[in-house]
């Protein structure tokens, strides 16, 4: 078995230090795998380009210092559930290799260290703070749904990754901003 931890782990931003309006749950970022400045920093990962439309401003994570500012300006955070995973040796490769695919992580085969406690600390420090996540229905993995079932009222929004299925005739980014938009906005 190896340990991998999340890529961030050690951090300033890790576990964040700011007031938050808006939590966006990931799972997690492996130190071997691609190198991200932050969360959903994969290119076909939509994120920052639909958070830029919803809160009319420019969130680049490549311009690190100055997109930091405008996540703090904004109430924005991100945090992921896995802080760590050990990993059969043999299968090392679906963690730090492309794709990063949930079901590869949430398996039996695979055991997580998770975040959720920091999480429900920043919940627990944030008044009226709405929290998010892309996971759709996720695993039916009875530990995973136990880990996320401590986390109350997630929002779901659909999966930022243009790699993601969308109902057939829906154009997908169109598809995606509107469910967004419409899941930040409410009340």
């Amino acid at each position: 078995m190896t340990k991998i931890n999340h890529q961030f782990l050690n951090e300033t931003f890790f576990i964040p230090n700011w007031e938050i309006s808006h939590l966006f749950l990931g799972t997690f970022n492996p130190e071997g795998g691609d190198k991200v400045n932050y969360f959903y920093g994969r290119n076909k990962n939509q994120t920052w380009k639909l958070l830029s439309e919803i809160f009319n401003d420019d969130f680049n994570p490549k311009n690190f210092n100055f997109f930091i500012g405008k996540l703090k300006k904004h109430k924005i955070a991100c945090m992921d559930m896995i802080k760590s995973v050990e990993v059969p040796d043999d299968k090392i490769s679906f963690i730090n290799g492309k794709g990063y695919s949930d079901p590869k992580l949430i398996n039996n085969s695979i055991k997580r260290e998770h975040n959720t406690s920091e999480i429900l600390d920043i919940i627990a420090q944030n008044k009226d703070i709405k929290v998010y996540s892309t996971w759709g229905k996720g695993s039916n993995l009875a530990s995973w749904r136990r880990e996320i079932e401590k986390i109350k009222n997630i929002i779901p929004l659909v999966s930022p990754s243009m790699a993601a299925k969308v109902p057939q005739g829906e154009k997908k980014y169109i598809y995606m901003q509107k469910n967004w938009s419409e899941n930040i906005h409410s009340k």
